[in-house]
């Protein structure tokens, strides 16, 4: 093989052929379900892919919010840890607030996502959401391993709507209930 045929194959085209694996395990975890979803979805149409019904998200809409809530939310991590003396302790009484949100949600009660990550592109393509979100994991792993090696992945890093400040291990458990409540819409929108 040529240099240049292994540069066309190999190196320009690299993420299709050498697995990049995640060192969290957490966010491999989630990683798996989430590449397990798109390949159940491959076999969708794109008009069920993006059919809205009843004023409702469609399955990439939905797609494209969980995206766009974990890269905007490592954004502000990334943003706020450029600082770490100015980063506080996350308070006990913390924890307990996913819990009563989850609550709260399987009652059926609704809360509205901010704008920011409810606002859609004309287009959504289910391959560039795939892409995209891939690299944005990726990302978010060498994110852990900065935090950690700072030792500031305990303290209030992110700071979310419901829950308040929040450290690495509840902006990981977010991510996975996050994924998780959406995922159902997504199934119910799949038959």
């Amino acid at each position: 093989m040529e240099i240049i045929e292994f540069t066309q194959k190999y190196w320009l085209d690299w993420p299709k052929h050498f697995k990049v694996t995640m060192r969290n395990k957490r966010l491999k975890h989630l990683e798996d379900i989430r590449i397990k979803l798109f390949e159940e979805l491959q076999a969708l149409s794109s008009e069920k892919l993006n059919s809205c019904i009843d004023g409702r998200w469609s399955i990439n809409q939905i797609l494209y919010h969980l995206w766009l809530a974990e890269a905007s939310s490592e954004q502000y991590i990334r943003t706020k840890t450029k600082y770490p003396d100015y980063l506080i302790s996350v308070s006990p009484l913390t924890y307990l607030k996913p819990k009563i949100v989850e609550f709260l949600l399987g009652l059926g009660i609704k809360v509205k996502a901010p704008q920011i990550v409810s606002q859609f592109p004309e287009k959504i393509d289910l391959q560039k959401i795939n892409e995209q979100w891939g690299k944005s994991r990726k990302s978010f792993d060498e994110l852990i391993i900065e935090l950690k090696e700072k030792k500031i992945d305990n303290k209030a890093i992110f700071k979310h709507g419901l829950l308040g400040r929040i450290n690495l291990k509840l902006t990981l458990d977010f991510f996975d209930f996050h994924f998780k409540h959406h995922q159902k819409a997504i199934n119910l929108l799949n038959k």
